[in-house]
């Protein structure tokens, strides 16, 4: 999953915009041009924490019904980004 990358220091001066965009989506912060952390939302770390080791790959057709629809739904937004930014 690729994700927005915004300098710490822009991350201070707009906290309350990155803020909300992180709800949404991961964001990286980076210091001195790279990635230091990643914000992200309170209900995607939770689920990322529940699993018993968040770097286990699945083979086709074993993954998880929970986490499938998680990968879905971020596809399906993505994609619909995509999408409405090749139409403008």
């Amino acid at each position: 999953m690729q994700t927005k990358s915004v300098s710490t220091a822009e991350f201070i001066r707009h906290f309350g915009r990155y803020h909300d965009e992180a709800q949404r989506a991961p964001l990286t912060l980076t210091k001195h041009g790279r990635a230091s952390v990643v914000v992200l939302s309170a209900e995607i770390f939770e689920r990322l924490i529940a699993q018993d080791d968040p770097r286990r790959a699945y083979a086709a057709g074993e993954t998880p019904p929970d986490l499938a629809k998680i990968l879905v739904s971020e596809l399906d937004r993505q994609s619909a980004e995509y999408e409405a930014g090749k139409n403008e």
